[in-house]
């Protein structure tokens, strides 16, 4: 049959339902392991969810710094903290069909690092990365490939800084660090992944 993965954020349960919105199975897991922002069920009944670390350095909306894969039973079999002063893994995590997992985190840059990077605006910022994360052991990750908007930027304003280009409308792949610049610049929600 058909049935529906419930689960909260903050929230220290995931439900499946069936089509009449019967509890068919519970999840329960500990106050010091609330449920962040996504939980998915994969063939053979696991979860993949993110947590609400507590003791994240970055703080604001969205923070997570944690992701867990718990067996049918409930069995914690992966317990993962992606969060340190430099990076925290935030909003959506993707289960990936190999079994490994996507994040999205924010990144610290200094206000040097950004000044330096072409910015008129001398901030923190926290630019977004995409993480692939292979599970090892119960607590452990092997980081196989990211992606960061830090690698990617443009700016035209001063050819003596880094990521100058003449032209931010020639250079349509580069995200330009001076369009309305904030320390929290991007703010990913949702992160997917796509075989193509």
């Amino acid at each position: 049959g058909d049935y529906t993965l419930y689960s909260t954020m903050n929230g220290s349960a995931a439900y499946l339902l069936d089509t009449n919105g019967a509890n068919y199975h519970t999840w329960t897991f500990t106050s010091t392991n609330r449920t962040g922002y996504s939980t998915y069920m994969m063939p053979g009944g696991t979860l993949v969810r993110s947590v609400a670390h507590s003791g994240n350095s970055f703080n604001g909306g969205g923070m997570t710094g944690q992701v867990q894969k718990v067996d049918w039973n409930g069995n914690i079999i992966w317990d993962y903290v992606y969060s340190t002063s430099q990076y925290c893994m935030h909003h959506d995590i993707c289960p990936m069909p190999n079994g490994n997992v996507l994040v999205i985190a924010y990144e610290r840059r200094t206000a040097a690092e950004v000044f330096a990077a072409g910015s008129t605006t001398s901030i923190e910022m926290w630019p977004e990365k995409i993480v692939e994360i292979e599970p090892v052991g119960l607590n452990g990750g092997n980081i196989v490939w990211e992606w960061k908007a830090w690698d990617h930027l443009v700016q035209n304003v001063d050819p003596l800084k880094a990521n100058y280009q003449t032209s931010i409308v020639n250079n349509p792949q580069l995200l330009n660090i001076n369009y309305n610049t904030a320390k929290d610049w991007m703010h990913m929600n949702g992160v997917s992944y796509n075989p193509m």
